[in-house]
């Protein structure tokens, strides 16, 4: 009985596998003609596929491709790069509010603009005087570039400071 279960198992295994290598390249074409008869390939679309964007000629390219109306130095200075001032909210400052001892202490935001000048911003607290020096800056075109953070620690206590950088571009003169 033993043998007969072992003698079936192995005409299946084998008529099973005859099975499977004849229907090997029928599903091998059927797949082949699955795929040509897939959608086209679609047109990029997305940021890419986007306008052509027209960037600025570089030096010594020819003024006849000059859109009319337009002189050549005229294009070469708006191909010039942008130049930049810049300024820095750097700290804070509490001052008396009149002339006397007991006045109350007002913050002010201390505006470093480059290279020399100095203005103080005022405010109910730091952090007020803080966002009126931002709104003061926005108003006058300066934009935030970066921030600097300094964390000193001596003697077990741990102090820090911000700086915010701020630009915009460099005014005609």
């Amino acid at each position: 009985m033993r043998r007969t279960h072992h003698a079936l198992a192995i005409a299946f295994a084998v008529a099973a596998t005859s099975a499977f290598v004849a229907l090997a390249p029928a599903r091998l074409a059927a797949a082949r003609a699955q795929a040509q008869q897939a959608e086209p390939p679609r047109k990029p679309q997305g940021p890419a596929a986007g306008p052509v964007i027209k960037l600025p000629r570089g030096e010594g390219a020819p003024t006849e491709q000059t859109p009319a109306g337009v002189r050549p130095d005229a294009a070469r200075a708006d191909a010039s790069p942008t130049k930049w001032e810049y300024c820095a909210v750097v700290g804070f400052v509490s001052r008396q509010k009149g002339f006397s001892i007991s006045s109350p202490s007002v913050p002010f935001a201390v505006v470093r603009y480059f290279p020399g000048t100095v203005e103080e911003v005022e405010g109910t607290s730091e952090d007020d005087a803080l966002a009126n020096a931002f709104a003061k800056l926005g108003e006058d075109g300066w934009e935030l570039a970066g921030v600097r953070t300094d964390i000193r620690v001596t003697d077990g206590t741990g102090r820090s400071s911000t700086t915010y950088f701020f630009k915009r571009p460099k005014r005609q003169e």
